[in-house]
């Protein structure tokens, strides 16, 4: 007879379980939703220039620019909030940039057209003859003459156009 066969033998301990993966990140916060732009500034209105209807020079101290056409005299006006007329001269060819105070003239002749082609600098109110302090009149003329056109400039709308005549009844 045979002897008894062996137990098995023991079985080794089970070995721990791995040990378990961390638990996911949260996932990163959502980024803000983007800003919208800031508002856009309201648009400049349009600047345009009216020749008044009697020729002549406007009023007011003036900056002159020798040399120069109409339109290039009226785009230099644009360029200071403080010019209010531009001044051209037929016969000589020459424009003035018009202003209501002589400090705004006298700022504006330094910063934006540098010094004056001509002889003439905001040393003249004209218009206001012998009343330097008076404030000048952009829709009326100081000196009337055939040989120059006064452009007042506006800052609104133009007017609308007149509305079509009505058809005959």
């Amino acid at each position: 007879s045979q002897p008894p066969p062996s137990p098995p033998p023991p079985s080794p301990p089970p070995s721990p379980p791995p040990p378990s993966p961390p638990p996911p990140s949260p996932p990163p916060p959502s980024p803000p939703p983007p800003s919208p732009p800031p508002p856009s500034p309201p648009p400049l209105p349009p600047i345009w220039y009216v020749k008044l209807e009697t020729d002549g020079e406007c009023q007011g101290w003036f900056i002159e620019e020798m040399g120069i056409a109409a339109g290039a005299c009226q785009e230099l006006c644009s360029r200071s909030d403080a010019c209010g007329a531009t001044t051209f001269h037929l016969t000589r060819f020459v424009c003035w940039l018009h202003f209501k105070d002589v400090e705004d003239c006298r700022a504006a002749q330094q910063l934006t057209y540098g010094s004056p082609q001509g002889d003439d600098g905001c040393d003249q109110n004209w218009g206001n003859i012998g009343c330097d302090a008076c404030v000048p009149d952009f829709s009326k003329v100081g000196h009337a003459t055939w040989s120059a056109h006064c452009y007042e400039r506006n800052f609104a709308s133009p007017p609308p156009s007149p509305p079509p005549p009505s058809p005959p009844h």
